[in-house]
This record gives C-alpha cells, structure tokens and sequence, in this order.
C-alpha cells in the first residue's frame, strides 16, 4: 500500500486550511454496489423409448419425444457502504501526494510545497526548552510582590513565552557540491506538541520526512532570533555581558593580547555562522513500509 506514514508533528489548523485547497470536500461514506448475475441455457431432449421396452408398463405408456431450449437467470445487488472516519491521516494525505519531493533546497522557489524525506533533525536549542518548559509547567507558580501579593507566575510566563519554539536543523547530504542546511520551528506550548504520545527527542531518532513550505535561504543567526523568544533574550543578555566586560577592559592598564583572551571567552551571539534554508513545517512523519 502506498503512502503510508506515522506522523510526529502536525500542524493540524495549517494542514487542513491548505488540504482544503486542493479539494473543497469531506468524504463522509463511500457506497459499492455488486451485482452477482446467474445464467444457465441448455438444450433438453427426452423421450420415452426406452421406458417401452419395460414389462407391463410398456404396454401402457405411449412413445413420445421431447425437443426445447433451457434458460434462467437470477441477478443479486449487494451494496456495501464504508464509512470514512476524517482524522489527522486524511487530511495530511493530499498535502504528502501533492507536495513535490525535493533534493536539493536552493532550486526551490519561495512557496513551493516539500516534501524532504530521509533527513535527520537535531533540536538546536535544547537548553532554552528546558528553561522554558520548566517554567511553564508551573514549577514556580506564585510569586510575592511587595505592596500587591501573590502574582501568578505562570501565566505570566506564558504569556512571555507565547512565542517560543523548538528550532530544530538537519543537513541535506550532497554527493557532489557542499551540503545543505534548514532549518525549521514547532511552536512550544504547556500541553504536549507532538502526536500519539511522542516527544520532541523522538524526532531526533533516526531519519523523518518533512512536509513544509519553503521560505528562502538566510542567516542563521537572524533566523535563531526571530522564531524563538528565549534565544533573542538569550542574545540580549549575552550582548550586555559582552558590552560590560568591553567597558570594563577599556578602563584597565592591560596589554592587548590580554583583552583579547577575555573577549574569547564570551560566546557570540548566536554560536552559529553560515546560511540556512527555512521552511515552515506543516507536518513531521516518518514513512512506512507495508
């Protein structure tokens, strides 16, 4: 069977509005009607000659002959209806039959559907998932504030951190020619984000198949920024540290190749240099084979 795949991650609102592009309609039932027909043609011969020849009665039965046609027929209609249940499968399917499977990103053009398979994805942001969830998950729930009381802290996180997501980033192999980056973002949220019970981790295990939007290629670190909340504060902060050791080296009677060591020692902004091929994700699964 065809097209078969698990799903991870599913963009449900996004699939369904760009599903509902391809065909306007929602298949509640399909109905089969087979029809069983029976026929049967012969030709019938009888006749009573050989019965004559028995004692007694052939003296009483009259020798007659019998020629003619055979025919019946018998037609059955069965009709089966199936009824089709719409799930998150149904409405993927279009978009993983439509979308156009691609190896190489830079020969797409903004607004292409993909479809990258056998691609693995690495969550580049782990630490930022971690801080954020954590506080999401109300682990400090009430804070109090002089002069007003408790405040409720989580929903004050939450509403902070509406934006933050996972970033995740995988290659693209090349056999010839330097290999590819992308990346792409699954916005976090306090409940569970992916499908069936699965976690983020789950999509770093192995290769998965990526159906998407492509958005163009830019820089990665202004990327990072953008599609995260924690990481752009994340940068702010580091700015400042790297700006007030600055301001502090410009006021010492130290050698130059001292400042200098101090000034590695700060990360860079986003730890990351070179290009990226952005796509925004409508689903993450995993193809099957059956």
């Amino acid at each position: 069977m065809k097209n078969m795949f698990n799903i991870y991650y599913i963009n449900n609102e996004k699939a369904s509005e760009i599903s509902m592009l391809f065909d306007n309609q929602i298949v509640e039932k399909i109905t089969r009607i087979k029809n069983t027909e029976l026929s049967l043609a012969g030709d019938m011969d009888a006749t009573t000659s050989a019965a004559s020849k028995i004692p007694v009665i052939g003296q009483y039965l009259p020798s007659i002959d019998l020629n003619g046609n055979l025919s019946h027929s018998r037609s059955n209609g069965v009709e089966d209806t199936v009824k089709v249940v719409s799930s998150k499968s149904t409405i993927l399917k279009p978009i993983y039959e439509k979308a156009k499977e691609v190896r190489r990103l830079d020969d797409s053009k903004v607004g292409n559907l993909v479809k990258i398979k056998d691609v693995y994805l690495t969550v580049v942001n782990s630490n930022d998932v971690l801080a954020t969830k954590a506080l999401m998950s109300g682990l400090v729930s009430q804070v109090p504030v002089k002069g007003i009381g408790n405040m409720n802290f989580t929903s004050l996180v939450e509403v902070m951190f509406k934006g933050s997501a996972y970033v995740l980033c995988g290659e693209l192999p090349h056999r010839f020619g330097s290999n590819e980056h992308m990346m792409l973002k699954i916005p976090m949220s306090a409940e569970n984000e992916m499908e069936s019970q699965y976690s983020i981790s789950d999509i770093e295990i192995g290769k998965v198949t990526v159906l998407g939007i492509y958005r163009g290629e830019f820089e990665r670190s202004d990327v990072e920024r953008k599609i995260n909340r924690m990481m752009a504060l994340n940068d702010s902060s580091k700015k400042n540290q790297e700006q007030t050791v600055n301001f502090q080296d410009s006021g010492m009677d130290i050698e130059d190749g001292v400042q200098e060591e101090a000034k590695k020692d700060i990360p860079n902004a986003s730890g990351t240099q070179g290009k990226v091929h952005y796509i925004d994700v409508i689903a993450i699964i995993q193809d099957l084979n059956a």
